[in-house]
């Protein structure tokens, strides 16, 4: 059976919109990427679609072979010869990652749309055992965030503009706390730049 043109971008895609890829894989990406400019808008949904379901659905533990059996199903699938196949390794994170110091350097942080006009997300860190994410937002003036219900504390630092939430007024410099089981929704009146710890088992409510 012949591989759809377009299947392997396709997984290639959800596993960078879940923040699985590898250095290999990402590059991979890259490349039909500069061969098909227009795929971009493809990934773009992707990584929407991926930003709001982290806000609705429940913890779901995945295999850790997932990956793996998707690409074998791919090698299944193609019939390139056997020569032209890259035999290239792919790199596995090691597994004392966790025990490290995590650095990411702000040119490494990729901004993707939030799934909401005006807003867009750079994430910094996914923490898939506690459940929590932390990263960048940045709002466009005049934006509101949608009412929301936390699934655990979210933790605001305001870096830039301003953000009313529940009428008070936050610039610069100020620390927004919400407690697990709180809702509110937030509008920016000059645009705004956040650092964000939030669970991802908040649910959207609008």
């Amino acid at each position: 059976m012949e591989m759809m043109p377009d299947e392997e971008f396709n997984i290639l895609a959800a596993i960078q919109a879940l923040d699985t890829i590898d250095e290999s894989e990402s590059r991979e990406l890259e490349n039909k990427l500069k061969q098909s400019p227009e795929l971009q808008s493809e990934l773009d949904a992707f990584e929407a679609a991926i930003a709001a379901i982290a806000y609705t659905i429940p913890p779901v533990s995945v295999a850790p072979d997932l990956k793996n059996r998707l690409f074998q199903r791919i090698a299944e699938l193609s019939q390139t010869p056997a020569e032209e196949v890259s035999s290239e390794p792919v790199s596995e994170p090691s597994p004392n990652t966790k025990s490290r110091q995590f650095v990411r350097r702000s040119h490494d942080v990729k901004w993707k749309s939030f799934g909401v006009t005006g807003i867009s997300i750079g994430r910094l860190f996914t923490d898939k055992e506690k459940r929590e994410i932390t990263c960048l937002l940045r709002l466009e003036p005049g934006i509101e965030f949608p009412l929301h219900r936390h699934g655990g504390v979210e933790e605001i630092f305001m870096l830039e503009g301003d953000l009313v939430v529940e009428g008070e007024v936050c610039y610069q410099g100020d620390y927004i706390r919400s407690l697990p089981g709180s809702t509110h929704s937030s509008i920016t009146q000059g645009g705004c730049l956040l650092l964000v710890k939030s669970s991802l088992d908040n649910k959207m409510l609008t």
